[in-house]
């Protein structure tokens, strides 16, 4: 179960790096454009942007495999999930209306650590393709004591 305090953490604009891997062990790198956590805090879904990940959604088609780094731009907070694909999928209505909740949260991230706020329009989101993760590990990562560890 994803613990409440990591729950706290991915609702409030972290930015979302997706790590992955080929057959031949060969890392891969996305961004998410959106983070959110089920009902039961066993799993989490997240959007990345089609035209961006096809590399990563390869990957993910062939092994399942996913890391999820996840940062607090103003403090650095930072948590890695770990798991399994369960479905990957075309984002729905409702995914969007879940994205916009985490893209105004992301982008007053972004604007208090000086980004101008007119760079942050030209983020491309969408078309998007939503990832079902079963989540199998959680740990710790922000800079400092207690990084690595599992939570």
């Amino acid at each position: 179960m994803i613990p409440a305090t990591i729950v706290d953490l991915l609702h409030t604009g972290v930015s979302v790096n997706v790590g992955t891997r080929d057959a031949d062990l060969m890392p891969e790198c996305t961004r998410g454009w959106g983070i959110w956590v089920g009902a039961d805090r066993t799993a989490v879904t997240l959007l990345l942007t089609e035209s961006a990940s096809a590399q990563t959604l390869d990957n993910l088609r062939n092994n399942g495999l996913i890391a999820i780094t996840c940062s607090r731009p103003t403090d650095h907070v930072t948590c890695q999930l770990k798991g399994t694909v369960t479905r990957i999928r075309p984002a729905t209505p409702q995914d969007y209306v879940q994205q916009q909740a985490w893209r105004r949260a992301f982008l007053g991230e972004l604007i208090a650590v000086g980004v101008p706020a007119e760079q942050t329009d030209a983020i491309i989101m969408q078309p998007a393709v939503a990832i079902e993760m079963q989540v199998t590990g959680v740990f710790a990562q922000t800079p400092g004591p207690g990084a690595g560890e599992q939570v």
